[in-house]
């Protein structure tokens, strides 16, 4: 019995405790960990460091980089890494949210990395002013958001679902300042695209629209409708679509990824804990 407990408490070690899968990088990050968001121009998020493959076991080791104005100690974002920036809040359910393109290229990330989630959740990392954040980057698509929100469960921020992708944790805006979607880059295992729509907001690094969201407590719609134009950029993007899509235009949501990201904390926790109560009971 002794021996069987030691093993599980072993187990129960091993799971970590503030991470979703195991990291691989040496040091977990202890400064510029503060994301923030301004406008479309302006907001810092997570990001592995230089041609660190794949992201999500490095997870733990991301800083903050800031597109615009540098906030909270956080370095500048790569030049040309971020191809496009689409600002939205819901002033209902309080959260505000940055999604877009990026070019995985210009911090020689791998093409077949389907990604990885940086949040509040697993990690030490938080977003000013706000109780609760998460935040994507993924390589394979081109694609990365960030939502902050002030509800603490998942009914905004939803820290669960990692391996879904950007598209289905942060519903948004995820186009070119044309209106085309991300293109994957070179390489990249991802095929299939959305139908490229009228963009919603403004969509561009040089964006300051805004987009009224709906609350999104339910699985992101297919076709969340058409939004006004975004000439004035104060619109109310909402769309008539089911679901909770953001009114980017009619578009379909690519299938979520394929590649197994990372693994919820609390599966872990509930996979030691069941082993430790077999090993108390023999």
């Amino acid at each position: 019995m002794k021996a069987t407990l030691a093993l599980a408490l072993v187990a129960l070690a091993a799971a970590p405790a503030f991470a979703y899968e195991p990291v691989t990088c040496q040091k977990n990050a202890t400064q510029n960990i503060i994301t923030s968001i301004k406008d479309a121009n302006n907001f810092c998020t997570m990001l592995t460091g230089y041609a660190v493959d794949p992201v999500a076991p490095n997870e733990g080791c991301a800083s903050v980089y800031c597109q615009g104005e540098i906030a909270n100690g956080g370095q500048p974002m790569p030049k040309g890494y971020i191809l496009s920036s689409t600002y939205a809040k819901n002033d209902t359910a309080n959260y505000i949210q940055v999604t877009g393109c990026i070019d995985s290229s210009v911090w020689a990330q791998n093409p077949t990395d389907e990604g990885g989630q940086m949040d509040s959740h697993g990690w030490p990392y938080s977003c000013q002013g706000y109780k609760k954040f998460v935040s994507l980057i993924e390589p394979a698509t081109n694609t990365f958001c960030l939502r902050c929100c002030m509800s603490t469960d998942n009914s905004d921020c939803n820290t669960s679902v990692s391996t879904k992708g950007c598209w289905n944790v942060v519903p948004g805006v995820y186009q070119m300042p044309d209106g085309s979607v991300c293109k994957p880059p070179a390489g990249s295992p991802n095929s299939t695209l959305p139908t490229p729509g009228t963009p919603t907001s403004s969509a561009g690094v040089s964006a300051s629209g805004t987009v009224s969201l709906p609350t999104s407590s339910g699985t992101p719609g297919t076709n969340p409708g058409t939004g006004p134009s975004p000439s004035n950029g104060s619109g109310t993007g909402s769309g008539t679509g089911s679901g909770t899509g953001s009114g980017s235009g009619n578009k379909t949501n690519p299938a979520p990824s394929s590649g197994a990201r990372s693994l919820s904390v609390e599966m872990i926790g509930s996979i030691a804990a069941l082993a430790l109560a077999a090993a108390v009971n023999l």
